[in-house]
């Protein structure tokens, strides 16, 4: 199970996750929120990005499957981070954004559709969302974790019949972390459409 590998390797993910710098991202996303914005950081690991927003004044809720990821982003940022899982969101109307980083692509892409329903379910009207897939053709397994990936043409073939989000922006960038140069993420922002 895949929230058993996060536990017991936790110290070596949140570790690496730590050093990315994710400057510019943040930078797109709160151009779209108001001050004091409602946002919900989902698989939120360490608590890095949860963090930075509370910083930033915003109201922050986040969510992990993993028990030792909880412990540890509980302890980094102040905050009770709960246990939860993408396919399991059942809030209406309740976010001004929602940050998805690296989180996503475990959900499997039979379920990816119905998730998408739920994180728009869950923001409020004109909501923004950040996602962030590994950029690759097709999905994958790694070390134990199954990846569901997408490039910005699948990104955008899967996104469109949908119906639920209008593209602010889809970037493609090379990974930050030290020892991880050659791999590359699709990072998505989008506006929930209604």
């Amino acid at each position: 199970m895949i929230d058993a590998i996060y536990d017991t390797n936790a110290s070596q993910f949140i570790e690496s996750w730590l050093s990315a710098d994710m400057a510019e991202q943040y930078s797109i996303f709160e151009k779209e929120l108001h001050p004091g914005a409602k946002i919900l950081d989902g698989g939120c690991g360490s608590g890095r990005d949860s963090l930075y927003f509370l910083m930033k004044g915003y109201d922050v809720k986040a969510f992990d499957p993993s028990k030792e990821m909880i412990k540890y982003a509980s302890e980094f940022t102040g905050i009770k981070v709960a246990y939860g899982k993408w396919e399991e969101l059942d809030e209406k109307n309740a976010y001004d954004g929602i940050w998805a980083s690296a989180s996503l692509y475990h959900v499997a892409r039979p379920d990816m559709a119905r998730t998408f329903q739920r994180i728009a379910d869950a923001l409020k009207s004109k909501g923004v969302l950040f996602a962030s897939f590994r950029d690759r053709p097709d999905d994958f397994t790694e070390n134990g974790r199954s990846f569901t990936s997408f490039n910005k043409e699948t990104f955008e073939d899967f996104l469109s019949p949908l119906g639920l989000f209008d593209v602010i922006k889809i970037q493609e960038r090379i990974d930050t972390r030290k020892g991880k140069e050659n791999e590359k993420w699709l990072f998505a922002f989008l506006r929930k459409s209604i």
